[in-house]
Order: C-alpha cells, then structure tokens, then sequence
C-alpha cells in the first residue's frame, strides 16, 4: 500500500474543510469555536481510502491570516497541496500568500481545486481558469492541474479522486524515503488509558513499537508504545505517512508543537543558521540587516533576526546568504526549507534553504572566504561539501557524525569518504578534484574517523617544529609528553583522537614514540659534549660523596647548575634509574643500593636482624640517609621491620 499527505492551501471561506469532509466524509474542523464561528483555527486531520486501496492524509489548515503560522505548521511534509480557489472570489490575499508559501517550501505537486462552482456560471469558472493560469506563469507550476469542485452537488467528486490516484502513483514510484527517524510534531494531547500521544508527518526513517527515541529541545527520551495510522494500529510507521506515536517517558505538558520526535545524537538544536535567503517579489520592502523577523521551519515558530554581510538590505525579489540568530534553538537539518515572515505586522517575506544548520559567527575580515564557503555548501556536490566540513571542523569525525553535519544518508557519506581516503590501500590517487584527500584514523578496532588530509600535513609541520624547538631547549629529555604537546598544539581535540593521530604519524615514521609517553623525531640524536661533561661531573660529585648522600639543592649549589638545567639533568638520572628517590630532594646512586643490600643481607645472615645505628655503622653513613633507606628496602620487601630491628624479607 502507498501513502499520499495531501494538505489543503488557500483564502479564507474557500471552502476548504468542505472539500475534506466530502473527500473523507470527515469534518476537519474538531473545536468548538471553529463550529460555532464556521472558520478553521487550528489544523485538521482526515484520512481517505482511494478506489485503488491506497491511502491519503488529508491536512486542512486555517485559511485566515491570523493563523497563517498554523497553516505553516500542517504544510510540513506535504507531498501535494490542494490550492482552493472559490469561483464567487476568485485569487483573494490568502491565496496569495498561502501560495507563496508553497513555493516556499517547494511543496512537490499542486492541484488547483477551484471550489463553489455552483454558485456562478459556468462562463464565470472558465475566466478564472485564464486568471489561474496566468496567475501561475513563471511560477514552475504552470502545468498544475485545474480542476472544478462543489461541495453542494459534489460535481467534480470523481475527477480530484482520479487526479490524487495518479498522485499516489507516481510517489509510489519514486520509491519510500529512507534516513533516520525524523517527526516533527504538530500536535500534542492525552488519550485516556494510553497517556501521552503525538501527531506528524514522519519526513525520514521508520518508527516501530518499542523504539527507544528522542526530543532534543526537551532532552526527553521516550519509547515507542504504539503506532496508529488513519485510525488503525500499526506495527510500524515509513516515511511519508502522517501518524500518530503514543509515547512513554513523557508527559503531555513536557513537549508541545514545533518539537521533533528523532533518535538521540543525530539532531543538535541550534540558534545560529547560515541559510539561502529569497525575499518575495510581492514583499512590501527591502528585508534590512538585523531585522527581528519570525522563523518557521517544520512545525516550529521562533523569532529571531537576519544578518547580511555583503549588503544593509534585501530587495524584493532578490536573493542572498544570511545568518538567522534565533532567541529560542531550533532543530534542523541541512537543505531544509524555511519561511520568514516579519515580526509585525505579520506578513510573508520569504524564506530559502538552510545550507549550516550548526554556523558559527563569521568575522568581517573572513568575509570573502565565508561567503565562498556557503557557495560551496549551497551549490557543490557531496564531495565538496564532505571535504569542506572537515576542513572547518579542524578535527576527525567519525562518518556519521559527517553525515548528521551535512544531512546525507550515512551509507552515500562512507561511500564518498572511501573514494576520498588516500591510505585505505588505494593510495594517494584517491583525491578531489582541488587536490584535497581525507586521511583515515582507527581509535580502536572498532572506531574509524576521518580528518582532512591539509589538517593532517599542517598539523604535522607544527608538531615536528614544537618536538625540535623542545628538544633544543631540553637536550636531555628523550622527546616531548603527550599531555605537553596535546595541550600545546591538541587541545580541541578528544584523547582518543590525539592518540588516534599520533599513532597515525608513527605507522608513517614521521615521529617515534618512546614508552608510551614521549613523542621524538625519528632516528637517534645526540648531546652535546658540554652537557656530556655536566653529566659526567655529577656523576663524579656522587662518587666523591659516597654514603654521605648530598641534597639534590647541594649538587645544584657545588656544579653552579641553573634551575631548568638542574631540572633537566635530574629528570634525566631518574629517568635512566641511576638515582633512586628516597625523600623529598634526596637521591641514591643506583650502586649504592647494590652495595647497601649486598651489606645488608651479609650481616642479617651472620647476626639474624639489623638496627638503623648498625646499618649506618655498617656502611658508613648518618641516619639521615640510613632510615629513608631502610625504610624503602621496607617498601619493596627486601627487608621486614619488627620494633627498631630488622630481618630479610
């Protein structure tokens, strides 16, 4: 079975509820103002089974221009609107508008239904075909269906019945839509014995019973009860169907319209956006920089304002790049379509095509390369764009965290960046037309990221520059600590993926690293002899003390050594185990503990146990060094400690 959503467009008192209720035998209009004022103030919903078996949503909204932003709210996901023009009216102001809308949002297909034509003559309905149809020249709709309707004899019946078969049809053919859970919600309310319940159009995936979802603006997770569509529980819900989600987790006062019902992670809600901005030709003025307008996308309403960079305002009829900053986060995707209408008094302005959903605030002087950019992402082909994001990002990501930025289906992004990965075995032939590659990074066996190859090349140039500048600075040091150069040249990046990128560069010998701790140029390097000789003069200070262990401040005081160099040269003693902490600023020669436990363990096997006054007898020392001493051949179990004697351990 195919499913169509059919919305229904056009001025006020037109007859559009009347239409629906004939089609489905349905009254759309469900408050009790609405009956007792004959007007439609709130979406409608009604369902019609066509001749064929398939099925049709049909959404009725307001025709008043009060209630223009609930007419914006049912038109999300329309895959055909029935433009209503009464024959005793004619094209009114609403019409207009509610037209300019679907253009707007590119609504797929339009049927004009021109209603009421009991009431005139039929002469009179063939002159307002010719308006009709020089009312949509130019328009791209200009070979839309025109077909006549009454409500009163339901002349015409057969013909729009016929006219949404053909419909149904051709989107069957098109094939279903595909991507990941994506309803925006347009209404909210509580169904005894179920709890909370939501309705939509579901533009993109599949939702079934049990799954685990999510609400972004209201960092709500939520399962998945049950689905019902037109009436009927489902087993599940495809894209394009309007349905209605009984929810768990959630209560109906926590979520509200102008929500979105998505899978957790995939959508970041969002107050900046870089969009395509068309002003209408029928607005009554220039849009001007920083104006406050009102920003509908889905079934969201958010006010906010619209920067420009390469100009103060925007003519009717013309078209531009702008930044929209919103008061409230908006959850949306790239290549969305958008309407803005002024924020008093109400008019329709324009709308467009959202090309950054996450931008960021452009400056002034990187103007001329923010607008390329936006060119790029607005006009260029998936490769561009993929090549452009992580250029941007300035750090790996993972291909579906690309495909969330960029709002492709994961599977065509992978592909891409396949094609793009110059060391996935095809070698480095695999590269954009500009030159631009795509670096591929493992984080663990199952973790896989990508980062721009310039990135990579860059980032390589500083990281071998800050290891040599270090190393000439610290001679003695065996290369730079990861958690130095990280802070230093990494800090925007995640752990797993610094290390992702170091591990990069040592498969590709640009770096090597030592213990897991530094990073160092490849191939040996050497000291210079007059840091050779301070070695080997401390080395000999140590010699010449003997068991009279100096401070460390003693050794810095006798060799005149500096403090970074004296830091320096110890860290390089204790790196290569030739002095052993004891405490604070005292250090052993490696040897003198040989000798020390060899000493130890000869008297301890002669007379059984050993006190501190004998060991530093023994050895020829002061206490200041013999109980520190025992204390560590304590610690690693050389010795065991009873009162103030000692045994062997």
């Amino acid at each position: 079975m195919a499913y169509l959503v059919v919305g229904t467009a056009g001025h006020i008192d037109h007859g559009k509820s009347s239409l629906v209720k004939v089609l489905s035998g349905i009254d759309p209009d469900r408050l009790l103002e609405e009956k007792k004022r004959g007007i439609t103030v709130e979406l409608g919903f009604a369902y019609l089974q066509l001749p064929g078996g398939n099925t049709v949503a049909l959404v009725d909204v307001p025709g008043h221009e009060r209630f223009i932003k609930n007419m914006l709210a049912g038109v999300t996901g329309l895959d055909l609107a029935l433009l209503i023009i009464a024959a005793d009216e004619g094209i009114m102001p609403q019409t207009q508008e509610h037209f300019a809308i679907l253009q707007l949002l590119e609504v797929r297909e339009i049927i004009i239904v021109i209603t009421k034509i009991d009431l005139v003559e039929p002469a009179v309905t063939e002159l307002l075909k010719e308006d009709i149809r020089a009312f949509l020249a130019g328009t791209g709709y200009e070979g839309a269906p025109i077909l006549t309707f009454s409500a009163v004899s339901q002349a015409g019946k057969e013909e729009l019945l016929r006219a949404l078969e053909m419909a149904v049809a051709e989107k069957a053919a098109s094939g279903k839509g595909d991507g990941v859970v994506r309803l925006p919600i347009d209404r909210v309310f509580a169904m005894p014995g179920f709890g909370t319940v939501v309705t939509g159009t579901l533009l993109s995936g599949e939702i079934k019973g049990g799954d685990q979802l999510f609400i972004p603006l209201k960092g709500k997770r939520v399962r998945v009860r049950n689905i019902q569509g037109h009436n009927q529980v489902i087993e599940s819900a495809q894209a394009g169907q309007r349905v209605a989600v009984n929810l768990a987790g959630v209560d109906t006062r926590e979520i509200e319209r102008g929500d979105t019902l998505t899978v957790e992670g995939w959508l970041t809600p969002t107050q900046r956006l870089d969009v395509s901005l068309s002003l209408l030709k029928t607005a009554a003025g220039p849009l001007r920089h920083f104006s406050r307008i009102r920003f509908y996308q889905g079934t969201a309403e958010i006010i906010g304002r619209v920067f420009f960079w390469d100009r103060e305002e925007l003519q009717p009829g013309e078209k531009a790049f702008a930044q929209l900053v919103l008061e409230k986060p908006a959850v949306v995707q790239k290549d969305d379509r958008y309407v803005l209408r002024s924020y008093s008094p109400l008019t329709t302005l324009g709308g467009g095509t959202i090309i950054e959903p996450l931008a960021r605030k452009h400056k002034k002087r990187d103007l001329a390369k923010a607008l390329a950019e936006l060119a790029v992402k607005a006009e260029g082909g998936p490769q561009e764009i993929i090549l452009l994001t992580l250029a941007q990002e300035q750090k790996p990501l993972s291909a579906e965290e690309l495909a969330r930025r960029i709002g492709y289906r994961g599977e065509e992004v992978e592909r891409i960046l396949q094609d793009l990965t110059v060391n996935n075995g095809a070698g480095a032939g695999n590269r954009a037309a500009n030159g631009e590659a795509v670096i591929a990074l493992s984080l663990n066996e199952r973790e896989r990221v990508y980062v721009a190859a310039s990135f990579v090349a860059e980032k390589e140039l500083a990281l071998l520059q800050t290891v040599k500048d270090y190393l000439q600075s610290n001679p003695l040091e065996p290369g730079i600590k990861k958690e130095l150069l990280r802070s230093r040249l990494f800090s925007s990046l995640e752990l797993n993926q610094f290390n992702g990128l170091l591990n990069y560069w040592v498969q590709q010998e640009k770096i090597a690293m030592i213990d897991g701790l530094f990073i160092a140029p490849i191939g040996a390097r050497s000291v210079n002899e007059a840091w050779l000789k301070q070695i080997s003069a401390i080395e000999e200070y140590y010699r010449a003390c003997g068991w009279q262990v100096p401070l460390w401040k003693t050794v810095e005081q006798e060799l005149q050594l500096d403090g970074k160099t004296s830091a320096q040269f110890l860290r390089y003693f204790l790196r290569k185990g030739d002095l052993l902490p004891l405490v604070a600023d005292l250090y052993l020669p490696q040897y003198l503990l040989a000798e020390g436990q060899a000493k130890l363990e000869e008297w301890c096997k002669q007379n059984g146990d050993i006190t501190v006054a004998q060991f530093r007898d023994l050895v020829g020392t002061t206490r200041k060094v013999a109980v520190p001493f025992l204390e560590y051949l304590d610690r690693t179990k050389f010795t065991v400690r009873n009162g103030d004697k000692r045994t062997l351990f």
